[in-house]
């Protein structure tokens, strides 16, 4: 029997920064948005009644992206040089963290530095003594 949780993201190759980030996205759009059907389909996604990718295919995600995209076009296009300059240069520098951020290993891929007296095949030493009385 399986004991591992649930993973709504599984089908997707993403790293763990960006699947705990979906998950975070995934878990606000099912509390507080206002629109019904997009939090009805975070929650099918979060319940793993659909996975994610299936629900990006979903005929009411794909209205709504086209409803957003477009108010976002709207919006960049009416913004002054300066203003888009600093956008542009914003989302250059969130582009950069999140590269960096995928490159960095998980907590699970960090492995303790062996001293080098210390052997591959020795029994490892003990990190936390039992304190004596």
């Amino acid at each position: 029997m399986n004991t591992r949780p649930f993973d709504p993201l599984a089908d997707l190759t993403l790293s763990p920064v960006h699947k705990a980030a979906a998950r975070k996205h995934l878990d606000q759009l099912a509390a507080q948005t206002q629109q019904p059907e997009l939090r009805d389909l975070a929650r099918e996604v979060l319940s793993g009644r659909v996975n994610l990718r299936g629900a990006l295919h979903d005929p009411r995600v794909a209205a709504l992206l086209d409803e957003q995209v477009g108010r976002f076009s709207a919006w960049y296009r009416e913004l002054p040089a300066e203003e888009r300059a600093e956008q542009e240069r914003l989302a250059e520098q969130f582009a950069e963290q999140a590269r960096r951020d995928s490159a960095a290993p998980s907590p699970r891929e960090i492995r303790r530095l062996r001293p080098d007296d210390e052997d591959d095949w020795a029994e490892p030493r003990p990190i936390l003594r039992k304190r004596r009385r």
